[in-house]
């Protein structure tokens, strides 16, 4: 057996304990493959899987389902521990309960319509667990469940924060052993009209600053990844339309995943239809994971 080699100074310092949110759907399974993934990739393999107990499945079928991921996990060498609790109140409030608060825990849970007419994350547990920062959260909408949680070409779209890729990297460090290539997309947004009529030099200018920005996030990451296997393309592109341009890049790149920040601000409300985290990850080609720190 070939003597295992020691983990990257970046990965050495991946100590969160990931909390998987598990509701016994075929999303939840789906959802599992990241979470044992992750946890696989990490100086800390394990998982805590946090179930609440409802009407929807019998003890029976969450006991079978629970014990197939922790034969999963034995074989990627995770532990696994699981947490089948009571009802209290509600999911969201028992989820709280038993996660502890900080940047130490990372919960692991589902995007997905709850029923006809709702969307992915307006009015779900992952949105209200998403907007209560109380730990790392990290909603993933599964559409392509046949890469089983691994994907090699990640589309990260720069919203160009000051922070750059900061809030991002603790969630990428989990994904990055099996990434390939990372896609850094900057959208430089301008209205409707001004985008017909814009002259050569104020698009040049623009994309200037856009390339600016995505050399100081490709600077960044080098910095923390150091020398690894990871290609990086950077797109900086001009639009009136921040929302098929992510969903057209996806395309071009053959991403099997778009990785997103989430505020307050573009979380969506009751009125979904129209917020851009609902369309892309109703529109989505591939898997879309949406990410808050704590």
């Amino acid at each position: 057996m070939p003597a295992k080699t020691a983990a990257p100074a970046w990965r050495q310092n991946m100590t969160s304990t990931i909390y998987l949110a598990y509701d016994g759907s075929i999303n939840a399974d789906w959802v599992a493959r990241y979470a044992i993934n992750m946890a696989a990739g990490s100086r800390n393999p394990r998982i805590i899987l946090v179930h609440i107990l409802t009407q929807t499945y019998s003890a029976e079928t969450i006991d079978k389902k629970i014990h197939e991921i922790e034969v999963e996990c034995t074989s990627r060498g995770v532990e696994m521990t699981s947490q089948v609790l009571p009802l209290r109140k509600d999911v969201f409030q028992s989820l709280l309960k038993a996660i502890p608060p900080g940047v130490e825990s990372l919960c692991v849970c589902g995007a997905r319509i709850t029923s006809r007419g709702k969307g992915f994350l307006a009015g779900t547990i992952s949105e209200k667990l998403l907007r209560r920062k109380q730990f790392d959260v990290l909603a993933i909408r599964v559409v392509k469940p046949g890469i089983l949680g691994v994907p090699k070409e990640l589309l990260f779209p720069l919203s160009g924060h000051p922070r750059g890729f900061q809030a991002a990297m603790s969630f990428f460090q989990l994904l990055a052993p099996e990434v390939e290539q990372l896609h850094l997309l900057r959208i430089m947004k301008v209205s409707s009209l001004w985008f017909q009529y814009m002259p050569v030099t104020s698009v040049r200018a623009l994309k200037t600053k856009g390339f600016a920005y995505v050399n100081q996030v490709i600077t960044e990451i080098r910095e923390q990844l150091g020398e690894n296997h990871i290609r990086l393309d950077a797109k900086v592109i001009l639009s009136d339309d921040w929302v098929k341009e992510i969903l057209i890049q996806a395309s071009k790149t053959r991403a099997q995943m778009i990785l997103m920040g989430a505020s307050d601000r573009n979380l969506p409300s009751r009125y979904f239809y129209g917020n851009k985290i609902e369309q892309i990850l109703r529109r989505s080609p591939c898997d879309v994971g949406i990410y808050r720190k704590t």
